[in-house]
């Protein structure tokens, strides 16, 4: 009897040393982290030069691309805005009134108003008229 008492307080003895030897090492790693210097300041916008014009939307943007002299300057990636462009990016997520087709590029998917899953798509490009998804390679959602 005297025995099976004192393994069964050697049992919770070793429990309760595994418990706190696992709650020293987490507290340990976790002032080793904080410790460790930080990579540097949060990175600032460098100040707009003087004469430069802010860009307030889509129409402005477009202004500024097509008056500007040095057209190699362009971001990567940033199509030039015109009136005959076929498709938009959407705004807040949705697409415009003007295009209301809406286009999922990794899937290479259309969806039309009213289609069954039009309201769950988040387009990554809208289009006028479904005949220029089609022209750009996207191909119309299947069922009603």
């Amino acid at each position: 009897m005297r025995v099976r008492r004192r393994l069964r307080r050697l049992k919770r003895l070793a429990l309760l040393g595994a418990a706190m030897g696992t709650i020293i090492a987490v507290r340990r790693a976790k002032a080793r982290r904080d410790a460790q210097p930080r990579v540097g300041p949060p990175a600032t916008w460098p100040p707009l030069e003087v004469g430069e014009p802010p860009v307030a939307a889509v129409g402005d943007l477009a202004a500024v691309l097509r008056d500007r002299p040095d057209r190699s300057a362009a971001p990567a990636g940033l199509e030039e805005l015109n009136g005959d462009q076929a498709w938009v990016a959407p705004v807040d997520g949705a697409c415009p009134v003007s295009h209301p087709v809406k286009v999922n590029a990794s899937s290479g998917i259309y969806h039309m108003p009213g289609g069954r899953f039009y309201d769950r798509t988040r387009p990554e490009r809208c289009y006028s008229d479904p005949a220029a998804a089609e022209a750009d390679g996207y191909r119309a959602a299947k069922g009603p």
